[in-house]
This record gives structure tokens, sequence and C-alpha cells, in this order.
């Protein structure tokens, strides 16, 4: 290794031997196979072996997964969200009748189907915790 090392610094650039650039013509290692194959000296299977072959190269050097998942949800949401307006906020006209929400169902909606209403803030669920502050009497039997 030192001496690899010694040897390069000992030379100049000048002193380098010039190379030609690498082509296609000037390369020195030869392909094992010629790519693409001469269709026309290639049995039928030979020919759809190949056509398959590059269609899967070309499948998994396009794929892109991740931003597939992303477009594929953004339609989701973007579909889910205006079917969704139509339904329940806009005022529509089909056929001549028009079709108005009524306001009970936009705030059924709006208040997550009256979960977060103001009629039910301070509802307690029974299964829920019990916040009762009172403490306990005791048990006269012991």
């Amino acid at each position: 290794m030192l001496s690899t090392l010694a040897r390069r610094t000992a030379f100049t650039a000048a002193a380098a031997p010039k190379r030609p650039p690498l082509t296609v013509f000037t390369n020195p290692y030869q392909p094992k196979k010629v790519w693409p194959p001469d269709y026309a000296q290639l049995s039928f299977q030979e020919q759809l072996r190949f056509e398959k072959k590059y269609k899967r190269r070309v499948m998994l050097a396009c794929a892109r997964p991740r931003w597939d998942k992303g477009v594929k949800l953004a339609q989701l949401v973007t579909v889910v969200g205006v079917v969704g307006w139509l339904v329940f906020f806009s005022e529509l006209e089909f056929y001549g009748k028009s079709y108005k929400p009524s306001e009970e169902i936009g705030k059924s909606v709006g208040t997550i189907f009256g979960i977060f209403s103001e009629e039910n803030r301070y509802d307690r669920n029974p299964d829920g915790l019990n916040t009762n502050t009172e403490p306990r009497k005791p048990n006269p039997r012991g």
C-alpha cells in the first residue's frame, strides 16, 4: 500500500499516460450478449421470453409504491370529501325539484353526529369513570 502511494505521488500530471475517453468504440470490455437481440433470428418462444423480461424490468424500475399509495389516498379523501359536501351541505336541483339538506343533517354532521353538541356536552357515559367526589360510606356490617 505504501509503495503504491509513493509511486502515484512520484508521477506528475504530464507524465501520466493519456487514455482516450471511454466510449462504445474504445471500451476494452466486450458484452457477453448483444442487446437488443435480433428478433429475426429468435424463435417465437425466445421473443416472448425477452419481451416478458423487458416488461418486468421496466415495471420494477418504474415502481414507486409510496408515491402511488399517497396518490390513491389523496384521491380517496378528495372523492369522499366532495360527495360528503354534496350530500350534507349543498343545495342542488334535480329534475326541477330543489334539494336542500335539512339544518338537522348539517348540524349533526358538524357536531360529529351529535357527540359534541351543546346538549350532550356534559352528559356522562354510564360505562365511563365515576367522577363522583363524595366519600364512600363505611359498610355497617364490617
